[in-house]
């Protein structure tokens, strides 16, 4: 079937770049655009007119845990002053021996994908997928519509507590080598499944939970499965200075000495190179090796904000020529929402109103991830390119006057302004609706499953900790009589 979408300000890719026609059209066949355009004259079998929409190609959100929305509200652990920029072990490690509730794929792994497709994603990186059943995981990717890169995370050591709630690395010898072999097989498996919506991806955990030998394998596995690795690196503080303890040598220096940078790897975070004022190691220079390697870098804004942290800098980065592209992490999915902090936070580090311009945030969020990931179909408007299209509502009180939609959408837009969301040439949201399942009866099983996660937090923390101890509520709360 032939649809045409007209009017509105389409985001047209031209050669190099994006460019903006005012009350264009554009035209998709099937899983494929065919026309971009000022009109279209030929014919089209359903049309969708869009007068004060911005007509976008998908977002790619490059950097995704999709069950962390309950998980993610003990991230600012009100019990803790020593994580320096990791605090997601607040929720991801647990005493040790003991276990957290299993994470559901029909709950919480559906609701972290529709929330990041809610947030403008048509592509997804669900980075290293853990407690699931990864059948039952393929499955989803294929009836939510949603197109995925994923697999299986694999690493040698994970963190716990002590008794005392010391962060430890618990080492498991040969455990990353094993992970890494489910994951080829899952990927042998799946890899080009549902239409080639959902794609394999080799997801190691972290430079400091994965040995060298892990990492070298990796390298091979994804040369001979024709995949690409996220990594995550350079993450926090405590990384940086454990690293820089064993090894002589920085995080990013260390991944380049072991051979593992490349076009291929994308690596999720980067925020602690050398060059960072909580590093202040003035003894190299990180940048230039992630630039001259080709990497890519995964950048989630919301995530470091959150802990008084941001890149330093989003326009540096550039300016070196590294490849930068958009994630939300945790929580929320909001990839609208990144942009604008993306660029917010650049001007805040640089001090300068001159950067962090709108449009290199947004074709971060586009063109950025499609390299990343090595595609030139996806991230852009063009004949040939995929079916992936967002239309986003910019006739609302909070946009006010439209002069450029791209400003606007990135200093006054959010996800609940995404109104349709095609993938592939399927529609999954249509005039902010859920096509394919009840959203209303996902929303109450979510609050169910997150109140049993937080009824849990006793059994997996140090010391009895509750979850008013970690995460306090904002007032006194008055239950019911």
């Amino acid at each position: 079937m032939r649809t045409l979408i007209r009017g509105g300000w389409v985001v047209a890719f031209s050669g190099g770049g994006h460019e903006l026609i005012r009350d264009g059209a554009v035209v998709y066949e099937g899983d494929r655009i065919v026309h971009v355009g000022h009109r279209f004259d030929g014919r089209a079998d359903r049309t969708i007119d869009a007068p004060g929409m911005l007509v976008s190609p998908g977002l790619i959100n490059t950097h995704v845990h999709a069950a962390t929305n309950a998980r993610s509200a003990l991230f600012l652990d009100a019990t803790r002053a020593d994580y320096f920029g990791m605090n997601f072990v607040s929720y991801q490690a647990g005493l040790r021996g003991a276990k957290q509730p299993p994470r559901s794929v029909e709950v919480d792994a559906r609701f972290g994908y529709w929330a990041a497709v809610r947030g403008g994603a048509t592509t997804i990186l669900d980075v290293g997928i853990r407690g699931y059943p990864l059948d039952e995981y393929a499955a989803l990717v294929g009836a939510l519509g949603v197109r995925a890169y994923a697999g299986p995370g694999f690493r040698d050591a994970g963190y716990v507590f002590d008794a005392e709630g010391r962060v430890e690395w618990e080492w498991t010898p040969g455990a990353g080598l094993a992970g890494l072999e489910r994951a080829k097989a899952w990927i042998a498996a799946n890899h080009g499944s549902h239409h080639d919506r959902l794609r394999g991806m080799l997801y190691p955990g972290q430079v400091d939970t994965t040995t060298p030998e892990t990492l070298a394998a990796t390298k091979v596995a994804a040369r001979e499965l024709g995949v690409g690795i996220q990594l995550h690196a350079a993450l926090n503080q405590r990384e940086f200075q454990s690293v820089l303890r064993e090894r002589n040598e920085t995080p990013l220096q260390y991944l380049r000495t072991i051979g593992f940078l490349g076009p291929e790897v994308i690596l999720g975070h980067c925020v602690f190179h050398a060059g960072h004022s909580w590093a202040h190691y003035p003894y190299a220079d990180d940048l230039a090796l992630v630039a001259a390697s080709g990497a890519s870098v995964s950048h989630s804004p919301s995530k470091y904000a959150k802990m008084g942290l941001a890149l330093e800098s989003f326009s540096a980065y550039r300016a070196r020529g590294i490849n930068l592209a958009l994630g939300t992490d945790t929580y929320p999915q909001d990839l609208i929402a990144e942009m604008r902090l993306a660029g917010l936070m650049t001007r805040w580090v640089d001090g300068s109103f001159r950067t962090g311009a709108p449009r290199d945030v947004y074709d971060a969020a586009t063109l950025g991830g499609a390299r990343a990931l090595g595609r030139d179909d996806l991230g852009r408007l063009a004949p040939g390119a995929k079916a992936d299209l967002i239309l986003v509502d910019l006739a609302q009180a909070h946009h006010g006057a439209v002069r450029d939609p791209i400003a606007s959408l990135v200093e006054c837009g959010s996800g609940t302004d995404v109104r349709t969301v095609i993938v592939d040439g399927e529609t999954l949201l249509d005039d902010g609706r859920a096509v394919r399942f009840d959203e209303a009866a996902l929303l109450r099983a979510v609050q169910t499953a997150g109140e049993r996660i937080w009824r849990t937090v006793p059994e997996w923390r140090p010391k009895g900790q509750t979850v008013d101890d970690v995460a306090p509520m904002s007032y006194r709360v008055r239950e019911p009589q």
